[in-house]
């Protein structure tokens, strides 16, 4: 059995709320996602959609900020309504920092990213990557802050649940299991990174866990050992290979199924996640996700730019 999404993880817009938000965005033209790469734009849509409810609007990113800052560091926001536009859906990622993405390239890359089955990137070693728990942006020198993901359509097969795995579960687990010596080899012992080409390629050394973070993304790590003398250790090979098997397996991992019109927002550096797998080809799964490039506030999790 996994971890059931705490309660206290939970935050529950009133409907009287959620219609207030969904006004202003209808006095707004729909932009295409290519727009929303300016973080001008980001900002002016955040701007007009919290002129209608200020108060309101800043005290549920300040509840959303000190959430995060806590075990499981993530929430699951219910109750908003999103527009079709999806300028709603800007507006509130936009309160903790600058949407941000890989260069426009429908259908895998936008900043306003649609995640369906047929476009997910299969794994070398069966399944999907999104199966695998993992880092987003782990091919990027520093990993954004911040993940958000709307459910547009649930699997009705109910396959695509999300899973969400801690770093003091992960440390926990690492030292009970692993033994100490392993904790202390995998955040001192920096391994290779391939660097995305459109951030300049390259190799970045880094190691997989801090005392309070993680990096994670197995094929990445495969992919700078690959480079021309580019080794690790066969120590810190078997670490690798240990610590896949053990996250893998750990029943600390925070399961749930993400229902229509349910927000998942995640703090990029102190967990991981995946999904179970999608056993029908024509599942319509919908999913909407955006990158955040937020700023850190002393230790405290992220700071909202309000």
């Amino acid at each position: 059995m996994f971890v059931t999404f705490p309660d206290s993880a939970k935050i529950e817009v009133s409907s009287a709320l959620a219609n207030n938000f969904l006004k202003p965005p209808e006095g707004l033209r729909c932009y295409q996602n290519e727009e929303f790469y300016s973080s001008t734009l980001q900002l002016f849509v955040m701007n007009q959609i919290r002129e209608s409810s200020p108060e309101e609007f800043d005290a549920l990113a300040g509840l959303i900020k000190s959430r995060i800052a806590q075990w499981p560091y993530c929430v699951l926001l219910q109750g908003l309504r999103f527009d079709e536009g999806n300028r709603l859906f800007v507006a509130f990622n936009r309160a903790f920092g600058e949407l941000v993405a890989r260069p426009y390239e429908k259908p895998r890359a936008q900043l306003v990213h649609y995640i369906q089955p047929e476009t997910d990137l299969p794994s070398t070693r069966g399944g999907h990557e999104s199966e695998r728990l993992h880092t987003d942006t782990a091919d990027w020198k520093t990993p954004v802050e911040l993940i958000s993901m709307l459910c547009v359509h649930a699997d009705p097969g109910g396959g695509g649940r999300s899973r969400v795995l801690d770093i003091d579960s992960i440390r926990q687990e690492v030292e009970g299991q692993l033994g100490i010596d392993t904790l202390n080899l995998m955040q001192t012992e920096p391994v290779p990174w391939r660097l995305a080409t459109y951030r300049g390629g390259g190799v970045k050394w880094q190691s997989v866990l801090t005392e309070s973070s993680i990096c994670w993304r197995r094929y990445t790590i495969e992919l700078a050992l690959e480079s021309e003398g580019t080794s690790l250790s066969q120590e810190m090979y078997a670490a690798l290979d240990a610590f896949e098997n053990l996250i893998g397996r750990t029943q600390r991992t925070v399961d749930f199924l993400l229902r229509e019109g349910e927000l998942l927002i995640a703090d990029n550096h102190r967990t991981i996640h995946a999904r179970t797998p999608i056993l029908s080809n024509s599942s319509n799964r919908l999913m909407i996700r955006s990158w955040i490039r937020g700023e850190r506030g002393g230790g405290n999790g992220i700071r909202p730019n309000l």
